[in-house]
Parts: structure tokens; C-alpha cells; sequence
């Protein structure tokens, strides 16, 4: 025996994909993601993350079996921010690629300006202790 769909059946399958689009556009929207070279930077409504590559440590390279040498293990550096952190790091970042020689001390992080390097900005976290570097090009990414 066929069940023919009913008024109420349509209303539901509806409301279903109503409900699924909104959760699924919802999720998407909350994390806000920013690539640029050699780090990421991740935001939701609390916290911003970034994951950069940590200048102070060494990458291993490993041989490979066609007598080459390849990259095995780049280290990664992380700074968890909150959004008013965050946009004091945007502000000093801005403000250390304006000029040629710069340090700005926060509580998590310190930026550096040096005049050696005209392409990036170098930042630390001031609790592990890695380094990250920002150039230039980069800085128009992130608002």
C-alpha cells in the first residue's frame, strides 16, 4: 500500500533542511580562517589561534630513497589570543612593519621590528618561548 505525502509531510521535510542549512552555515561562519606563509590563524567567538612555524627550533630533514633529502618535521609554535588580545596583536604588528627597528612587550606575546629584515615582522610567545614570523605581503590578510 502507497502512502501519498501529506501537507504536514512536506512541511517537515522542509523544516528539516530548513534547520540542517542554518546549522551547517552557523558552524561555518564562526570560525573565521586566515593562511598565510609559515602560519594560521584561526578564530572563533572567544579565541583567536595561531599556528606558526617556530623559527627557534630546528627542522629535521630525513634522506629519502632516491638519494635526495626531503623535510620530515617542521616545529610549530602556537598563541592562543582573546579578541581584544587579538586585536592588539593586529595593531602591533601594523604599527612594527612601519618602521625599521621596534619591540613591543605584552603579557603573551612581544613583537619585533629589526632592520636586517625588510620583508617580515617576527613575534614570541612570551610562554613557550617560539618565534613566528609575519611578512609583509601577509599583513594585509589579517584585519
Amino acid at each position: 500500500m502507497r502512502k501519498k505525502w501529506d501537507k504536514i509531510d512536506f512541511i517537515m521535510v522542509f523544516a528539516i533542511i530548513f534547520f540542517l542549512m542554518v546549522g551547517t552555515l552557523s558552524v561555518l561562519n564562526a570560525q573565521n580562517k586566515i593562511v598565510g606563509k609559515g602560519f594560521t590563524i584561526e578564530s572563533d567567538e572567544q579565541f583567536t589561534t595561531i599556528v606558526f612555524e617556530d623559527g627557534s627550533k630546528d627542522k629535521l630533514y630525513q634522506n629519502s630513497e632516491n638519494g635526495g633529502i626531503e623535510l620530515y618535521y617542521v616545529p610549530m609554535g602556537e598563541l592562543v589570543l582573546n579578541t581584544k588580545e587579538y586585536q592588539q596583536f593586529i595593531k602591533d604588528v601594523k604599527k612594527a612593519s612601519k618602521r625599521s627597528e621596534v619591540e613591543i612587550k605584552r603579557d603573551k606575546y612581544t613583537v619585533n621590528s629589526y632592520t636586517w629584515s625588510d620583508d617580515s615582522i617576527y613575534f614570541l610567545n612570551n610562554k613557550t618561548f617560539a618565534v613566528g614570523e609575519i611578512f609583509l605581503d601577509d599583513i594585509k590578510k589579517i584585519n
